[in-house]
């Protein structure tokens, strides 16, 4: 069945390597007076340890620099007209982890200068994010004085990582900066992965004890064997009751153990969550006989029947804390289960509905403008914004599956 998940679902690729950390520093008075910031010295400390490959962004000149990287953080320059858009497209380009240092003014030699509302990360934001990885910013206010003004700037730590890889430089910052050490310190995390169930005990869901199911896990994806038979599951989990004997409203749990975090997306909530329930019996028949016959299958494409009126989720339990518990559809049961002698079906827990949470939050990345007096350069939130309203990453992240449990029970 593992075999069979492989062949009909793929395996969701998240090798991105943690050794291979690039760090990005914009050559200007944000990185160079950074020394002076507490906080600053606390996300160096990190990246210096991590950091593999130091890119200098000087200008129009994005060069590979050779030497220790605190030493090079302490000699920084000001150099005029960094090429912010190329250097945060370069970094989407990678096959690995980077880091940009920078204050996001993007000031270029051309009629529109500064462009203050350009949203130029937008489009390295998504290639990142179409990737399946996460992208985080960490927004630290500070102080300069341009030609006599004093101006509120930003210095940004713009993190490239995937969150699910085990030592990534975001969980490697976080354990040496303690963000609520610093409430001037502002973050915004997105993600164009969907999160796995988190399982109770570390391995699988927790199927009723009824079932007697023997259990295999595989991360994301399960494997139950149900040793009783139907008239037993039928008898005490769908006609369950409580303590005084009352009948349950549907019946006992089936499956329980499972819980998802509805906040993993950062500026999107998970709302809902959808369950269906496939016949996989002849699909499943087929895969396991061309194994047997030792023929190679590549990428096997499957007709599954869905199978209605089956299972269903607990939607107020999810609501309140994000528990995923299957319950049968006593109210409607009515599934087509034909397969002899046993049945083969899966369980798919899925997104139903994203609510964005994004609100006001986002300005919190907007600016002085030092080249316009008296305006605000809102270059970042509107890459963000972008990102979170692309139709693309939304159709990425919208009816994701969340869990698959496969089933093997006897004919019905």
């Amino acid at each position: 069945m593992a075999e069979f998940h492989i062949l009909t679902e793929g395996v969701e690729n998240t090798d991105l390597p943690n050794d291979q950390l690039a760090l990005f520093v914009d050559y200007s008075n944000c990185i160079a007076k950074g020394m002076s910031s507490p906080f600053y010295q606390k996300m160096v400390s990190p990246l210096t340890a991590a950091t593999k490959e130091y890119w200098s962004i000087k200008g129009k000149d994005i060069q590979k620099e050779d030497g220790k990287v605190f030493e090079l953080l302490n000699n920084v320059k000001e150099e005029d007209y960094a090429a912010l858009d190329n250097a945060i497209n370069q970094m989407a380009e990678r096959n690995g982890e980077s880091v940009m240092l920078t204050d996001g003014e993007l000031f270029t030699q051309t009629a529109t200068k500064n462009n203050p509302n350009n949203p130029y990360m937008h489009a390295a934001f998504k290639k990142w994010l179409l990737k399946g990885h996460d992208i985080h910013i960490i927004a630290e206010p500070y102080q300069e004085v341009y030609k006599g003004q004093t101006f509120n700037k930003k210095r940004f730590y713009i993190i490239f990582t995937d969150d699910r890889i085990e030592g990534n430089i975001y969980s490697r910052i976080s354990e040496v900066v303690n963000l609520e050490d610093f409430p001037q310190i502002d973050e915004f995390h997105l993600s164009g992965n969907y999160p796995w169930a988190v399982t109770q005990n570390g391995v699988t869901s927790v199927p009723n004890a009824v079932l007697a199911a023997e259990l295999k896990g595989y991360g994301p994806m399960e494997i139950q064997d149900w040793q009783v038979d139907w008239k037993n599951i039928l008898d005490f989990i769908m006609n369950g009751v409580d303590e005084q004997g009352n009948p349950l409203p549907n019946g006992e749990k089936l499956i329980g153990g499972l819980k998802i975090n509805k906040n993993a997306f950062g500026c999107y909530r998970i709302k809902d969550i959808d369950v269906k329930v496939y016949d996989i019996n002849n699909d499943y028949s087929d895969i396991y006989n061309r194994l047997e016959a030792e023929e190679k299958i590549g990428q096997a494409e499957i007709q599954p029947i869905e199978i209605p009126n089956f299972i269903i989720a607990d939607a107020k339990e999810f609501k309140q804390h994000g528990n995923i518990d299957l319950y049968f559809d006593i109210n409607n049961f009515a599934p087509v289960l034909s397969g002899k002698p046993f049945n083969y079906f899966k369980i798919e827990i899925s997104i139903k509905e994203l609510e964005n949470i994004l609100g006001n939050s986002i300005d919190m990345f907007n600016f002085d403008s030092i080249v316009q007096s008296g305006t605000t350069n809102e270059s970042i939130s509107e890459s963000l914004k972008n990102c979170v309203f692309d139709p693309e990453l939304l159709k990425q992240l919208n009816g994701k599956i969340l869990y698959t449990i496969y089933v093997k029970s006897d004919k019905y």
